[in-house]
């Protein structure tokens, strides 16, 4: 009888174990069927767009600040920081006065300008540190869930859409999105990479060529612009009539800050000032370069940046600084010239984010986006060329982490959920929800809930669904079209 007890008691107790095995076992293999699955559609994507960039499509010249605040350009206000190269720029072309990046740090924020997806959609919920040191390990095992370690290979890039059109691309700077494989620059689209995995404040900080060290760490920062540039320039020199894609994610002005001895002591704002002057000297050589191939008119050149001020740096009299969803960690400068296509000296006031760029890019490529995903983006290129926004009443989302906290509507009325203080003297501290009416107070510096109680209910409730779809579907997965 104990005999036969025994063994009901082990069969009780391996029961709910064996369960519990099962289903671990069946959500890995649904969820490898699923990977396999989405690898084929982006397989599938690729290959139907093979070659299909329009004859007229132009060169592509994105140029991504690091840490570059708003108010950090005389263009945008700054009485210390002198940028005439790309003050020349906004007066060619259009200038943005309420863009925002995707997220208020620089792993998410490179992710959702390169997919036009918010940075949810990848698990990009944190920055992703040297994967070889026990800080790496610690944080990015903490930081991103479900083990991802870079850029997930089913997402579709910028790159990887124009590279598969028939453009030559080369990335040069900073990529932050994976150092390993299969999450490298040359692994999603690009042709050509000559630049550092992640940013210039950790180790070992080295400059790679195509996946091989090209400058030992610690890499002397005081040359790079000077070498970016160069090189950028030279691939300029030897693009052989393909349209192509540069993609500039200079390290600066990230912490810590430099520049060449040409540069040092020349800004009115101290090694700030002098980093961010080279970065617009550096500017204004690839475009004096383009103009002498004769390729000025034939190249939408674009200026951007990632996120707000860290450190230093001017948020441009908005409240908050990077890592903040309020307008100093994300509201930054947008250029975009494009001559005989953009009209010249345009200021642009509708709301617009880094995630629209994905739409906006294959557009002018003539490449259709991908069906098989949310794009959240939008295509700007009818805003760009004075035309109405085709979604005039959009809303952009704010993320933070894993979740979205934040959404500015059409009308330029802010809701931000109850978060966190910004005001390190009261970090452990949460306030909100707020509302903000940016037309009249861009600093958010005043809660006008009661003033639009019905608006607020509304935002409100968006916010809730995003959360609830970012819950339910979370990678945004839809049925090929």
């Amino acid at each position: 009888m104990r005999t036969v007890l025994l063994r009901i008691g082990l069969i009780l107790v391996c029961l709910p174990v064996c369960a519990v095995l099962a289903l671990v076992a069946m959500a890995l293999w649904t969820a490898r069927g699923d990977a396999d699955i989405r690898q084929e559609q982006h397989r599938r994507y690729l290959e139907s767009i093979k070659g299909r960039a329009a004859e007229t499509a132009p060169n592509i010249v994105l140029v991504l600040a690091d840490d570059l605040g708003y108010g950090d350009l005389s263009g945008y206000g700054s009485r210390a920081i002198r940028t005439p190269h790309l003050d020349a720029l906004a007066r060619d072309g259009a200038k943005f006065v309420n863009f925002h990046s995707a997220s208020p740090v620089c792993t998410p924020s490179r992710f959702g300008l390169l997919t036009g997806r918010y940075p949810t959609r990848g698990f990009m919920h944190s920055v992703f540190f040297p994967s070889g040191t026990a800080v790496g390990l610690l944080v990015n095992s903490l930081g991103f869930p479900h083990g991802v370690r870079g850029i997930p290979p089913d997402e579709i890039t910028i790159a990887e859409a124009l590279q598969s059109g028939g453009y030559a691309t080369a990335m040069f700077g900073k990529w932050h999105l994976g150092d390993r494989s299969p999450h490298l620059p040359t692994e999603k689209g690009f042709d050509h990479f000559f630049g550092s995995y992640y940013s210039n404040d950790m180790k070992p900080y080295a400059i790679y060529r195509d996946g091989a060290v090209a400058i030992e760490a610690p890499a002397d920062q005081t040359t790079l612009t000077r070498t970016f540039t160069s090189e950028i320039l030279q691939f300029i020199d030897n693009s052989s009539g393909r349209p192509f894609l540069v993609y500039y994610a200079s390290p600066f002005p990230h912490d810590p800050v430099h520049s060449s001895p040409c540069f040092a002591g020349r800004s009115t704002a101290g090694a700030y000032g002098d980093c961010v002057e080279e970065l617009d000297w550096s500017v204004g050589r690839i475009r004096e370069r383009l103009a002498e191939r004769g390729l000025a008119g034939s190249t939408l050149f674009v200026f951007t940046s990632d996120n707000g001020p860290w450190h230093e740096g001017s948020p441009g009299h908005r409240r908050g600084r990077k890592n903040n969803t309020f307008g100093g960690g994300q509201t930054v400068p947008f250029i975009a010239s494009w001559p005989g296509v953009i009209p010249a000296s345009r200021e642009i006031e509708s709301p617009a984010m880094a995630i629209d760029l994905f739409p906006t890019l294959l557009r002018v490529a003539g490449i259709a986006p991908p069906g098989d995903r949310v794009i959240d983006g939008t295509d700007l290129s009818p805003m760009l060329r004075g035309e109405e926004i085709s979604e005039p009443g959009r809303r952009l989302f704010f993320v933070r982490g894993g979740d979205f906290v934040g959404v500015l509507g059409p009308d330029n009325l802010k809701y931000v959920d109850r978060h966190r203080s910004e005001n390190s003297a009261y970090w452990p501290a949460r306030h909100g929800p707020f509302v903000f009416d940016l037309n009249l107070d861009p600093n958010e510096s005043y809660d006008v809930s009661s003033r639009f109680p019905d608006r607020r209910a509304a935002l409100a409730a968006a916010l809730r669904t995003m959360n609830r779809g970012n819950v339910e579907d979370p990678r945004g997965w839809r049925s090929a079209e």
